[in-house]
């Protein structure tokens, strides 16, 4: 580690990252409008550690796209378990509001008004099921199982 910024040194830097942190440090000037060839000059002539806090930024950025750019189809598989939990668990939390409402033991008075939520919860269900049946076409098991049984 550097001993004047206590952070690990930058790994070699190529072409695209070296683009992207001066792109970012031009994003300051975009508002002053300033030309290209002046924001590249001031990138060029700025100090090395405002260099380096831009190429780490880079160097983030274009890791998370990196990442995002890769996705294989496993991914979108674990995507669709993900979207039909988060659905299904938030239906139920509705579906458990709306018996609670019915059976008169809600703690708060809802401001919308109880058809429009059942009417939400019908659309989640359907949108449930259409899930559950997309993922059987693409065999796509939408519970949780061990890594070691995929």
């Amino acid at each position: 580690m550097s001993k004047e910024t206590l952070k690990p040194p930058l790994p070699p830097i190529d072409g695209r990252t070296e683009a992207a942190a001066e792109r970012l440090f031009g994003l300051k000037w975009a508002l002053r409008k300033d030309s290209t060839e002046s924001i590249h000059k001031e990138w060029q002539t700025a100090p090395e550690w405002i260099r380096d806090g831009y190429l780490r930024q880079a160097i983030e950025v274009l890791s998370a796209a990196d990442q995002a750019d890769g996705a294989t189809a496993s991914d979108y598989k674990e995507r669709m378990r993900v979207e039909y939990q988060e659905l299904t668990g938030r239906a139920d939390k509705l579906r458990d509001m709306l018996q609670r409402y019915a059976d008169g033991t809600l703690d708060f008075e809802p401001t919308c008004p109880i058809t429009l939520l059942s009417r939400q919860l019908d659309v989640m269900d359907a949108y449930a099921g259409l899930l559950r049946h997309r993922a059987k076409i693409e065999h796509v098991h939408l519970e949780k199982q061990d890594s070691a049984t995929e």
